[in-house]
């Protein structure tokens, strides 16, 4: 996907973001820029705090962008972020703590951290460390967000957490674009030129009345794309987080372990839909060895059944290819 320009917003918010010294007063509502004190101040010189966040914005970042680009465009998330975070929470309430600590999210526009070298990489959830770190630019911090922040919830937030890559992306894939609204990857997909958004209308999957992509239609057209082999010689993260090429050996035996973030997705609402939220989110911390003692046959033949399910949805939606 190209890089999204950052959309302009109204003089007024402008004017309460374009210098970090301004005072708190003058800042937007609830989100007031605080000078950093902590040991990581050189690096991280400035916090916003929220309700489920608390953000550590790089000099460097602030420097590259300029300081009235970059808190014109950390604006653009924060309007969104709380209400998406508390979405994820409620889709996992039952299987995550009630009382959850803000997260800590930093940001590395410029790319300090090895792991941003990786191309398809545009955020990642740091488990040992426990922060999230946003890389690219902030188009991209808005499609990658909620998914990392429910791993956040999913790996800390609970007394079992997730094990196995299939679970682990597949549940964050399955809140960020199925279960949740996502307003922040809503906005990502509004800004898309012109002939990117007819790419989408033609092929079923726009959201007319909010003028942008249709996330769950999205995420099943995606799917479906590399359940068809349709994407056979694309590179995509697998479910254990390895950049990979969708080859032919693949395509004929997809495994737990080497299918993309989207088809374990949508494999968690097939079984969503068939074996119930309860059964699936209390298995999340299964090895996928032992699916068959739960859903009664093993992942080799989910994956098949779910072929036909998604197949399914994806026609009656009126998609094509």
């Amino acid at each position: 996907m190209k890089k999204i320009a950052a959309i302009l917003f109204i003089l007024s918010m402008l004017a309460a973001l374009c210098a970090v010294s301004t005072c708190a007063a003058e800042q937007p509502d609830q989100y007031s820029i605080e000078e950093n004190t902590a040991e990581n101040k050189i690096t991280y010189p400035y916090i916003v705090r929220t309700e489920s966040a608390i953000w550590y914005l790089a000099k460097d970042d602030i420097d590259l962008m300029g300081e009235d680009a970059f808190f014109e465009e950390l604006r653009g998330i924060l309007q969104y972020q709380d209400a998406d975070f508390a979405d994820a929470r409620a889709a996992l309430a039952g299987f995550i703590r009630e009382e959850t600590e803000p997260v800590e999210i930093r940001t590395d526009f410029c790319g300090k951290a090895g792991i941003s070298e990786v191309e398809i990489i545009g955020a990642y959830y740091n488990p040992r460390s426990n922060f999230i770190k946003l890389f690219r630019d902030w188009e991209v911090a808005k499609a990658a967000l909620l998914h990392e922040y429910v791993h956040y919830l999913t790996l800390h937030c609970t007394d079992t957490p997730v094990t196995h890559g299939l679970f682990a992306e597949g549940i964050a894939e399955y809140i960020n674009a199925i279960a949740c609204k996502n307003r922040m990857r809503r906005d990502f997909f509004k800004s898309l030129s012109e002939e990117e958004k007819n790419f989408f209308r033609v092929r079923g999957a726009w959201d007319t009345e909010e003028d942008c992509v249709d996330l769950q239609l999205y995420e099943f057209g995606v799917a479906e794309s590399y359940a068809q082999g349709i994407a056979e010689g694309t590179e995509y993260l697998s479910t254990m987080d390895v950049p990979t090429v969708r080859t032919p050996e693949i395509q004929q035996n997809p495994t737990a372990e080497n299918i993309s973030h989207e088809e374990a997705a949508c494999i968690l609402a097939y079984l969503v839909e068939t074996y119930s939220r309860e059964t699936v989110f209390s298995h999340l911390n299964m090895d996928p060895a032992d699916m068959e003692k739960v859903f009664g046959e093993p992942f080799a033949d989910i994956y098949e059944h779910w072929k036909e399910w998604n197949s399914k949805h994806f026609s009656e939606a009126g998609m094509t290819l």
